[in-house]
């Protein structure tokens, strides 16, 4: 099928940018409104098909839209029962089977595998199901080649025998990402269950947790409920070939929704998980050398740009971007699933749609109000800093930056969160923290995350930062 290009003006975009209905939100009208606006930005600035978000709080869905379309080709809006692919995502959906097992004292997340997979061969039989979930295991990312991957799969058994390379590295002494490990850990379930991967999925998880519009995706049975997939190649949004990923389900080729992914949190939030076996799951494994890696049984621990704790897994993989992230501390999740392959920072991108329910219960204070403030702006790169001239306006709760630089931040809108001095900024890699403040002068720094995992992104240098010139 002859690939479909389809060219944007930021004048024709705007129009393609299309609210689908909610179906929940049982938030105020100014915070839904928030969303409805940073979600339009985001696939303005992007140039993304669709999006599709939830939120929970303590353990409902009280928010849920999509923006922008599902099949364009067909003129099919996002909407929040839309299934899309997960990508990575799927990690953490096997890895609340491992959960729930482990629960229930059929799994012991530090026996050897050949404990639950008789038919397991060296050197593979002694890894763990932590160092497996926890990218410990020195087992490659995925086979060698790429002949296997025309085929499609009936049993998990046939993707664990895809894999015949030596290990990386002596297991537990290095970290290497690697999906080909979650199919090993389907074979746990089932050695551990006595069903099969997706018959357990279906009736022990996905049924349980309400889970209706997940599912293993399988390429030759999708229907008007599946989002068609896209990528983004020099401002071009392009028709993405869905190709096969039976050879990966449990680690990255399922269907879900951001609602489905919301509603697994409840897995971890009342007693379908152990509280001690959501602590181990949790909790950053730890390499012989003392280093902690910051990743649990799948689940990664990070500190988003406003100091609070996250757990959270993304997926990025053909036509999908996604990501699922809960914070602990105020019981509140937040998903996102995007219908296109991109250079998107999801998890920043879900942290400021999540600072926004956060400042809802802070005390308001005004945004700044200035018009054509002349600034000076310098960017932070590995390749040293650059400076550029540009113009800084903001009015009620949204303001634009523009410099003369030809990269990302060209021209961006600016738009409120509601509290302190919390700002975001609109991108062509998402929606990135800006920490706004006018002291005579104004001055703006504009965080990504270079460590997301160790330290509060603000603790480090800003990707850029601007102040007002001098007058002379």
């Amino acid at each position: 099928m002859k690939t479909i290009y389809i060219y944007f003006s930021l004048l024709l975009f705007s129009t393609f940018v299309v609210q689908a209905q909610n179906n929940s939100s049982k938030l105020s009208n100014s915070v839904s409104s928030t969303i409805e606006t940073l979600a339009k930005a985001f696939l303005t600035q992007t140039k993304t098909a669709g999006l599709s978000i939830a939120i929970s709080k303590d353990g409902s869905v009280i928010y849920s839209n999509g923006f922008g379309y599902a099949n364009i080709e067909e003129n099919i809006k996002m909407e929040p029962n839309i299934q899309m692919r997960t990508a990575s995502v799927a990690k953490v959906i096997t890895a609340t089977a491992l959960g729930r097992l482990a629960s229930e004292g059929k799994l012991d997340f530090d026996a050897p595998i050949k404990t639950y997979i008789p038919y397991i061969k060296e050197p593979y039989a002694n890894l763990t199901t932590r160092q497996l979930a926890g990218h410990t295991s020195g087992l490659e990312h995925r086979p060698k080649g790429n002949r296997y991957k025309k085929k499609q799969y009936t049993s998990i058994r046939e993707t664990v025998e895809l894999m015949k390379a030596p290990l990386l590295f002596q297991p537990d002494t290095d970290y290497k990402y690697s999906t080909h490990a979650y199919n090993l850990l389907a074979a746990v379930i089932e050695g551990a269950s006595e069903k099969s991967y997706l018959e357990y999925m279906q009736k022990y998880i996905l049924d349980p947790l309400k889970m209706a519009n997940t599912k293993a995706e399988n390429i030759n049975m999708l229907s008007k409920k599946d989002a068609q997939l896209y990528y983004v190649k020099k401002n071009q949004l392009r028709k993405e070939k869905i190709t096969n990923g039976s050879y990966k389900i449990p680690g990255a080729s399922f269907r879900s929704t951001p609602t489905d992914l919301v509603k697994m949190i409840n897995a971890y939030t009342g007693d379908f998980i152990s509280e001690a076996v959501v602590a181990e799951m949790f909790k950053s494994h730890q390499l012989m050398n003392g280093k902690k890696t910051n990743v649990g049984i799948a689940w990664r621990s990070s500190i988003d740009a406003f100091g609070n704790k996250v757990i959270e897994h993304a997926g990025n993989w053909l036509g999908a971007r996604t990501v699922i992230a809960y914070f602990p501390k105020e019981n509140l999740s937040i998903a996102l699933m995007v219908n296109t392959s991109c250079q998107v920072l999801i998890e920043e991108t879900a942290h400021i749609l999540a600072q926004v329910i956060r400042n809802n219960d802070k005390e308001k204070t005004s945004p700044i109000d200035l018009k054509n403030q002349k600034i000076e702006l310098i960017f932070n790169s590995n390749e040293g800093t650059r400076e550029f001239k540009g113009t800084f306006s903001f009015s009620q709760a949204r303001g634009i930056l523009k410099t003369t630089s030809k990269h990302f931040l060209k021209a961006n809108p600016i738009f409120y969160l509601g509290s302190n001095n919390d700002y975001t900024l609109a991108t062509s890699y998402g929606l990135l923290y800006l920490n706004l403040s006018d002291n005579n002068t104004i001055k703006g720094e504009i965080y990504t995350y270079f460590n997301r995992q160790s330290i509060n992104p603000k603790q480090e240098k800003p990707l850029a930062s601007f102040k007002s010139l001098r007058k002379d």
